[in-house]
């Protein structure tokens, strides 16, 4: 009985060990995995010693002490189960709201001082992550041995060399394409121009070794644990630096509330893909060419644990008094709606942008949100509007025979005013027009084929002309036809003239003499062309 114990014994550890071996968990007691591969190793043992116990020939000691290893072995795992339960409870908001509260501070920011005035549409990135993928896949068929590889589908946005890129790590095909390719490693990675949308395949003097998608050692996740057995590991981000080297930054997180709850990332772990060397940074540490250490899902939920529980527990489950939520997590659950994008700050930082929406009202927004994932700064923007999917359907409608897409929207500064930006793409995920809606009324929406001819239509939408590089001209003759509109409470007067196709458009504001104009009154106009062919600025009247 006593040589089965010990053969029982060695299979359970064996076990053990293989599980060990691929789940990874953290050996470290905060960390629920860890108690919850504790409780199948026991189960495993009490399963194991009620076979051994069944098997005894010794019938009188098997009646006397029937089972009793396998009870104890059972009470190890119940008590282990209450232990996690335990842990999971004392983690639960409903008894630390103020400190999920606190897990951030978000600071209020001033739009016009932190994003730029659109001024320059080449440093807007206009390649979403979709749009990105598309391009990169192309790419690899110029890849020695392409079918051992696919390029992976989560293309960050990172600052590179001076400009905005969208890059992608390549990933082994599975096992057996692994088999024959981890001798040279992963050749190179793809980038993707955001304002040219050129996509090119970089290719590495040194492969890379180590990948989320490699085996045994090499696996990045199975190299980390090895590295750090009792840290637990957040989401791995695939960057490089100037000289494009490749790493992984990867976060250390930390509970801080209860057992296993308030899960902060503060440390981070950055891995040479090629060589496996690993270095731990704090975010104040971490190297300049850095642009990803925090992930998104983490910056939403401490953003939304900040403004859920502002007023306590109770009240974000009853009342809501004062409770947003943020778009990424009210919207996320529906398919086609991300519930985020990405942003330009003034001083050049990559960030995540999302909208703020009261509890109770789902159909506008009270402002957004940017949060930083180098920094982990969350800040706020108020700023009263349209819900970004009430922009989408705006900018849909412009192009509702051609059955474009929008996508969600990311913000731009035109004018000082709050500006959603929009890419409308066919069936086949290509972008064919652009469009701009104002935040604060969605009526005023543009499209058009390009950036910039989208943008100089949003400026007039807005009664603002871009006339920098425009000549002024002059014209005169008697009018032949005539018409008036309202445009967001002003008075436009519309005119054509006798020596002229085009159609002149004069504001109320020109001259309050409009009034009188009639069909063959004579004026002379200043004017400048618009992005619209055909149409014309008045920009003075004479009679």
């Amino acid at each position: 009985m006593i040589t089965l114990r010990i053969i029982g014994l060695v299979i359970t550890v064996l076990v053990g060990m293989g599980i060990n071996y691929f789940v990874l968990p953290a050996w470290n007691l905060r960390n629920p995995s860890l108690w919850s591969f504790l409780i199948v190793i026991s189960i495993i043992g009490a399963i194991i010693e009620c076979v051994i116990e069944s098997s005894s020939k010794n019938s009188k000691k098997k009646v006397k002490h029937k089972y009793i290893g396998t009870q104890a072995t059972l009470i190890v795992a119940g008590t282990l189960f209450v232990i996690l339960l335990l842990g999971f409870v004392t983690s639960w908001p409903m008894f630390s709201a103020s400190k999920y509260q606190a897990m951030t501070d978000i600071k209020e920011g001033n739009f016009e001082q932190d994003i730029n005035q659109v001024d320059n549409v080449s440093n807007i990135s206009i390649v979403d992550m979709e749009t990105a993928e598309h391009l990169g896949d192309r790419t690899i068929g110029s890849i020695k041995n392409s079918a051992w590889y696919e390029v992976d589908n989560e293309y960050n946005l990172i600052k590179y060399n001076g400009g905005l890129y969208r890059i992608s790590s390549l990933n082994y095909g599975g096992f057996f394409k692994y088999n024959k390719a981890n001798k040279t490693g992963i050749p190179g990675y793809v980038l993707v121009n955001t304002s040219t949308q050129e996509a090119k395949y970089i290719e590495l003097k040194d492969g890379i070794k180590y990948s989320p998608s490699a085996y045994w050692s090499y696996d990045l996740k199975r190299h980390l644990r090895n590295e750090y057995p009792s840290y637990i590991f957040g989401k791995s981000f695939f960057e490089i630096d100037e000289e494009g080297i490749p790493y992984y930054i990867t976060s250390v997180i930390n509970p801080t509330i209860g057992m296993f709850g308030g899960q902060k990332e503060e440390t981070f772990i950055i891995t040479n893909a090629t060589s496996g060397e690993c270095k731990e940074y704090t975010s104040d540490q971490l190297p300049e060419w850095v642009d990803h250490a925090y992930s998104l899902d983490y910056l939403m939920r401490i953003t939304e644990n900040n403004l859920t529980y502002i007023n306590g527990f109770w009240n974000s489950i009853f009342s809501q008094t004062n409770v947003l939520k943020t778009t990424y997590f009210y919207r996320n659950m529906e398919i086609g709606f991300e519930g985020y994008n990405t942003a330009i700050t003034s001083n050049g930082e990559i960030v995540f942008y999302t909208g703020l929406t009261p509890a109770s009202n789902a159909e506008s927004n009270v402002g957004f949100i940017l949060a930083n994932p180098k920094t982990g700064e969350v800040i706020r923007y108020n700023c009263s509007g349209a819900e970004e999917s009430s922009a989408q359907a705006s900018a849909e409608s412009l192009v509702q025979d051609l059955r474009y897409v929008a996508t969600f929207p990311t913000i731009l500064n035109v004018n000082g005013e709050e500006t959603y930006f929009m890419l409308l793409k066919d069936k086949a995920g290509l972008v064919q027009r652009y469009a701009l809606c104002n935040v604060k009324n969605y009526t005023k929406v543009v499209q058009a084929e390009t950036l910039k001819g989208a943008v100089n239509l949003y400026l007039e939408k807005l009664g603002v002309e871009n006339n920098q590089n425009k000549e002024i001209q002059n014209i005169s003759g008697k009018i032949t036809e005539l018409y008036n509109a309202e445009i967001d409470g002003n008075t436009y007067y519309y005119f054509k003239l006798e020596n002229s196709d085009n159609l002149y458009m004069s504001s109320i504001q020109n001259s309050n003499k409009q009034v009188l104009l009639k069909i063959g009154t004579k004026i002379n106009i200043e004017y400048v062309t618009t992005s619209e062919i055909g149409v014309c600025l008045v920009q003075n009247i004479v009679f």
